[in-house]
């Protein structure tokens, strides 16, 4: 399974990097930097530096790890993470994954993903999800709501965001029968920018909650300010 999500990893880099061979390599060397350790940490100045978008991830009680932007497919960002994984965002929420033990392989409705809109907030979303052991088709229902600016703390830099809840009520069905069917995930979009910078999210009642950070995205804000 590790060894084709490599290959998989590898293929979508082939297709990406096609242009100078300078930007190849930087690619690559940042891509095999965050497969190598997940616990690889960066300086500012090498997120900055980096030919691929950094983020950072931390699953549960396990170690911080650092994912690479692999490919683009419109609104779908593919992530790959130290440990092989690929998540699939779609404008931040987490929409597919590969390499898990439980994968989330689907989820419907995307055009209403109240964090599609550049306008007004909506709030409300209904889609369908298919996980692995627990079923396919599941309905799922979430109400959003905006709470207004406070401020964030990112790579040693204080932001100001906007901070955004999804109350997310998941369907009674096996193996999760009454047992935490509603959580909320937490959004920090940047007050002025409208960009996401964090999150705070899970898509099952009992998997891991991954906290994440857009270090490439904080590190340009960083930069804009300073000018």
């Amino acid at each position: 399974m590790k060894t084709s999500l490599l290959l998989i990893v590898i293929s979508l880099l082939s297709l990406l990097v096609s242009g100078c061979s300078s930007t190849v390599n930087a690619y690559i060397k940042t891509i095999s930097l965050a497969l190598e350790d997940r616990t690889v940490s960066y300086t500012v100045d090498e997120i900055a530096a980096s030919k691929a978008d950094l983020l950072q991830i931390k699953a549960g009680g396990r170690d911080a790890a650092s994912l690479a932007l692999a490919y683009i497919d419109g609104d779908k960002y593919r992530w790959v993470s130290g440990d092989k994984v690929i998540f699939t965002m779609h404008h931040g929420v987490i929409v597919r994954t590969e390499g898990l033990d439980n994968e989330l392989y689907y989820t419907g409705n995307l055009k209403h993903n109240p964090l599609a809109s550049n306008d007004v907030l909506a709030y409300s979303w209904q889609r369908k999800l298919d996980l692995e052991n627990v079923g396919y088709g599941l309905p799922i229902s979430s109400t959003w709501r905006v709470h207004g600016e406070e401020t964030q703390s990112y790579l040693g830099t204080t932001f100001t965001v906007t901070k955004i809840t999804e109350t997310v009520i998941f369907p009674e069905t096996t193996p999760f029968i009454d047992t935490n069917l509603e959580w909320k995930n937490t959004y920090y979009l940047g007050a002025k920018s409208k960009q996401l910078l964090a999150s705070t999210q899970k898509f099952s009642p009992q998997g891991d909650v991954y906290d994440m950070v857009y270090l490439s995205r904080v590190v340009r804000l960083m930069k804009s300010k300073e000018q």
